[in-house]
């Protein structure tokens, strides 16, 4: 008797990754309900750089120790219609120079960012427990010198890193096209589409490179969790909350992505599948202060890439940041990385700030950091780098950030021991 029967061979784990993914999308647009409201407040663990907290941020009452307030009545107008449609739209003009007193080519840096970013909340139960909708930002990046501030510190400076992450000269972006879908009043919340991955992988209260600190060593992973990732890219996150102080994040993008050309990482994504997965627990008192009292510990791994010339690797960040009173916030956070294009193989940074949620801000961070071999193909010197900013507000929608940046031992300039790096940053949104 014939046997019909055929063996199957065993999934891959590429393939079991795609059948998660979209079994989550299904289950996603399954439970959502078509009636609309607008009364959820926001829980999840995301950078204050991200869309919405950047929105609520614009919007917030702050004290009134500016110049001069303008356009009260255009965030009124622009909060109601908000209230009844669930879009809402700002835009912002970032400038920035930078210059250093030593360096290896330029001793002056300028770029120039516009951003338009928002949200159109489409689906949601009367109850406002569970809420779906669109978020978005798209970018106009661009330089005034030779170099852009992204290259300024590599190229110009000789320090192995950004000293400011996000101003490139791109021209215009899509950072950001996804739909974010929440259940049980945020306490479970999605993301499928165009995303940022510095929007929830290791945050912390100060790591937005447009208002707080600009070295990305006090960013993500001080700069151990890759370098070369992109910061627009088709991927998902999810973000469970067990109870009211224990948190989970868990997330895979493709690694081959642009912003310039978004609709291409569809592609890569599916075809390629080369990825970058995140996982992070952490812990706070209350889901209300997850920014301000927080402990956690992320854990990453990533495929090797032709596209970046890249191995596979993997790495371990830690970060613990706790207010004290109402204005201090001492922070401690460090990463580990083993292969993978990370910059570092091994980064700590420690500082405070103060008043980080009111309209002035001041920031100090002392970093060290050991550049990795695997990327760089030899062994570098180790660089210890400290950051320095003011961020006060001048009006109700303009902010001017002075900074320094003493760098010992910049890696790619032997021919000095230490340079600083005075910066000024200006912003003006609506």
């Amino acid at each position: 008797m014939n046997n019909l029967t055929t063996k199957r061979s065993p999934l891959s784990i590429k393939e079991i990754y795609k059948k998660l993914y979209f079994s989550l999308l299904f289950l996603i647009f399954f439970n959502i309900l078509p009636s609309y409201s607008q009364n959820t407040k926001e829980k999840s663990i995301t950078s204050p750089a991200s869309v919405e907290n950047q929105l609520k941020s614009d919007l917030a009452e702050t004290e009134k120790a500016s110049l001069w307030n303008v356009l009260d009545s255009s965030d009124n107008a622009k909060n109601r219609f908000y209230e009844k449609t669930g879009f809402i739209v700002n835009m912002d003009y970032n400038s920035q120079v930078m210059g250093a007193t030593s360096a290896v080519n330029n001793n002056i840096g300028a770029s120039g960012v516009f951003r338009v970013y928002g949200k159109w909340n489409l689906v949601g139960n009367k109850k406002g427990t569970s809420q779906g909708g669109l978020v978005f930002k798209f970018e106009n990046r661009h330089k005034y010198t030779d170099n852009a501030l992204r290259e300024f510190g590599p190229i110009d400076v000789g320090f192995l890193g950004f000293m400011q992450s996000v101003y490139n000269d791109q021209k215009w972006r899509m950072t950001n096209l996804y739909w974010r879908q929440s259940f049980n009043n945020d306490k479970i919340v999605f993301y499928t589409g165009f995303v940022d991955v510095t929007d929830w992988a290791d945050v912390h209260a100060a790591a937005s490179p447009w208002t707080s600190f600009n070295n990305i060593l006090f960013a993500t992973g001080s700069g151990t969790m890759g370098g070369m990732f992109p910061d627009g890219s088709m991927g998902a996150m999810l973000n469970v909350w067990v109870n009211d102080n224990i948190y989970l994040v868990g997330s895979m993008i493709d690694i081959n992505g642009k912003a310039t050309e978004f609709w291409k990482s569809f592609d890569t994504f599916f075809s390629k599948f080369e990825t970058l997965k995140t996982f992070e627990i952490g812990y706070t008192p209350g889901m209300k202060s997850a920014f301000l009292k927080n402990i956690h510990a992320t854990v990453w791994q990533v495929d090797a890439s032709e596209t970046l010339g890249t191995k596979s690797g993997f790495g371990v960040i830690g970060s613990a940041s706790w207010i004290i009173g109402n204005k201090f916030m001492p922070f401690v956070r460090g990463g580990w990385a083993k292969d993978g294009g990370s910059f570092y193989e091994a980064s700590v940074s420690t500082g405070f700030t103060y008043n980080i949620m009111g309209p002035n801000t001041l920031g100090v961070g002392l970093n060290w950091n050991r550049p990795s071999e695997s990327t760089f193909g030899q062994k570098l010197r180790d660089q210890y780098v400290s950051e320095i900013f003011y961020k006060f507000k001048l009006t109700h929608h303009t902010e001017l950030t002075p900074s320094v940046q003493l760098v010992a031992h910049p890696a790619l300039n032997m021919n000095t021991d230490f340079t600083s790096v005075f910066g000024l940053r200006f912003r003006a949104f609506l």
